[in-house]
């Protein structure tokens, strides 16, 4: 399952130096998520590591406004082609990781995670969709080798 997947990085920030093997484990975090949501298709997603400025510029095109975010997921119009791009601040994940004192590399794992799952349409909308949620990425992330959390963002 999610063996067609083709994830497509672009790095449009320079404030912040990308570490090696980063994108690896954003293409592993993107795989893991697919295979656990049981997803069956060939797609691509684009992933846009950015600035927050370049993140806030996406902020109109949220799936969902219920709280401040490192991650923006737009999901595409084109069908199955791609699911969509996931727009990633390094920046703000530089931030979240030294407040909860978890590493850069935690980060983009839930980042990358949690914006898979938005774009296969499921997001917080309220605190019951935001537990059964978190639950998700914690499995997720435990299988990619990171321990679960309480909560990764504000």
């Amino acid at each position: 399952m999610a063996s067609n997947l083709k994830v497509i990085i672009d790095n449009s920030q320079s404030k912040i130096k990308i570490p090696s093997g980063i994108r690896m484990l954003v293409r592993r975090s993107c795989h893991a998520t697919l295979q656990h949501e049981r997803y069956d298709g060939t797609t691509e997603i684009n992933v846009v590591f950015a600035d927050n400025e370049l993140l806030n510029s996406y902020s109109d095109r949220r799936v969902s406004n219920y709280e401040a975010t490192e991650v923006i997921a737009i999901p595409s119009e084109e069908g199955n082609e791609s699911l969509g791009q996931l727009i990633i601040s390094v920046e703000r994940i530089l931030e979240l990781v030294k407040v909860y004192n978890q590493s850069f590399e935690m980060g983009i794992v839930f980042s990358s995670v949690h914006g898979v799952l938005n774009l296969l349409s499921q997001y917080y909308t309220d605190k019951a969709s935001r537990d059964e949620q978190m639950v998700k990425e914690a499995l997720i992330m435990d299988k990619l080798g990171f321990p679960p959390l309480s909560r990764f963002s504000s």
